[in-house]
């Protein structure tokens, strides 16, 4: 079978992208995998080069495409991963597109959904996983450290409740939260998030208690939010000053 097609219509360069999309999104071409060079394209498309250099550079900046240099290089399918969504909405986020308290509204709308669902769908392969994430949170003295610690049970919990696309979501916001922290966090601010705040949550999903499960998550987010959103204004006031 015919892996492309010759192109009939124009902007060129979009058929291209999408053809190559489709091949990708389809599973024809693989994660990891080299998409034929850029003479093969030309040839197969038959376009000129130059459409093909414009298609592979648009599915490198979409995320597509990673292009490396050098005789074993090309253009190689990148791997899925929540990474992709996530840049998407930190860019709307440095746009000044998106506010902190949006980002914060959005978990508390989502999150309470995702503990009632992980304590209606834990079985005992998660249960152990999500025991240990509690018993290994821990204040790192390092940022990034610290927030990887003490918020992955919310990324576990995100696994447990069953529905993807509400993974994909809670990694993003979560994702988004640590860059915005890592770019403006300094050394003496008030700190937001300690040890011992998933107990509850984590306790009322083991007991499969899922209204429980969700009053715990929206009690938790409460406080982190008022504290998050606090340190946002304060950080915004601090940077205008000249």
């Amino acid at each position: 079978m015919e892996l492309f097609k010759k192109i009939k219509r124009i902007p060129v360069s979009r058929e291209i992208m999408m053809q190559i999309k489709e091949s990708i999104l389809s599973g024809k071409i693989k994660s990891g995998e080299k998409i034929p060079s850029e003479r093969e394209l030309t040839e197969r498309f038959n376009v000129s080069r130059n459409m093909v250099r414009e298609a592979i550079r648009g599915l490198e900046m979409t995320g597509y495409l990673e292009v490396h240099q050098g005789p074993q290089g090309g253009a190689f399918v990148k791997e899925f991963t929540h990474e992709r969504f996530s840049n998407v909405v930190l860019d709307f986020y440095m746009a000044d597109r998106l506010s902190v308290k949006d980002l914060i509204q959005a978990r508390q709308f989502l999150e309470p959904e995702v503990a009632r669902l992980a304590a209606k769908n834990i079985d005992s392969q998660s249960r152990s996983i999500l025991m240990e994430t509690l018993e290994k949170e821990f204040f790192a003295d390092d940022l990034e450290e610290r927030m990887h610690s003490l918020t992955a049970v919310h990324l576990v919990l995100a696994g447990i409740c069953g529905n993807s696309f509400y993974e994909i979501i809670v990694n993003s916001l979560i994702s988004i939260s640590h860059e915005i922290l890592l770019n403006t966090f300094k050394k003496g601010d008030p700190i937001l998030h300690g040890v011992k705040q998933h107990d509850r949550i984590v306790e009322a999903v083991l007991e499969k208690n899922p209204e429980k499960a969700a009053n715990a998550m929206t009690d938790h987010l409460k406080k982190f939010a008022d504290a998050f959103i606090d340190f946002d204004k304060k950080y915004k006031r601090k940077s205008t000053v000249k």
